[in-house]
């Protein structure tokens, strides 16, 4: 079940639904998708690093808007339904 941002897997779709800044002041704009690649953790200033296909998103829990907008994930990010393979179509 997703709650935080550290709950996505390898693959997982979201999608942005409201604007925020990341620690290095990267807007992160309202109805961008990205798709989660991994994560890395520093445990001296609790930062990640989240990976997506897209870029990179960098939040530290020592930057009390980024500790925000992590712990509160429901309320800036959707979680996009997975397409199971076998309902994919071929268009020839």
């Amino acid at each position: 079940m997703y709650s935080q941002l550290n709950d996505l897997v390898a693959g997982d779709k979201i999608r942005v639904i409201k604007e925020f800044k990341d620690f290095d002041g990267q807007a992160i704009p309202v109805d961008s998708i990205w798709t989660f690649k991994e994560y890395s953790y520093f445990p001296y200033d609790g930062g990640y690093t989240l990976y997506f296909d897209e870029g990179t998103m960098r939040m530290a829990e020592i930057s009390e808007s980024d500790y925000y907008v992590f712990s509160h994930a429901h309320e800036y990010f959707v979680l996009l339904p997975a397409v199971p393979k076998d309902t994919w179509t071929s268009h020839r």
